[in-house]
């Protein structure tokens, strides 16, 4: 077994065992952007995950120095292959909190999955 192996198993024993730990949140895709920069986000689907609201200090991928609203992790690998149709959530999508707030991805992380190229588990983090 390899290491990839041992994690994807890893992250499919958190995900069974926090079921209960775990919220509701809302996913759009971006689609597309008009010429003014307006989003086209895709059909809201509704993932489960664990969602902190611990602020922390994260630097955004311009180098920015900001503290996070809350850091979603996603932990079901089929469900965000599925709701992202194979991409992995993109910096332009969109979460919606379960009290109902959004705001923007401030970074995306996870150990990368050498056969899917996406991070496994998903985290992301809010603003």
């Amino acid at each position: 077994m390899s290491l990839l192996d041992t994690l994807r198993s890893g992250i499919a024993i958190a995900n069974n065992v926090t079921k209960d730990l775990q919220a509701t949140v809302g996913y759009e895709r971006v689609l597309s952007s008009d010429e003014y920069g307006k989003h086209v986000y895709a059909s809201k689907v509704n993932l489960r995950a664990i969602v902190d609201f611990t602020g922390k200090q994260v630097r955004t991928q311009e180098g920015i120095l900001t503290v996070t609203r809350a850091i979603i992790t996603l932990l079901d690998t089929d469900a965000v292959a599925a709701a992202t149709q194979g991409q992995g959530v993109g910096n332009d999508d969109r979460f919606t909190l379960p009290d109902g707030d959004t705001g923007p991805i401030l970074d995306i992380a996870g150990f990368i999955d050498a056969v899917t190229g996406q991070p496994i588990p998903t985290t992301v983090m809010l603003g």
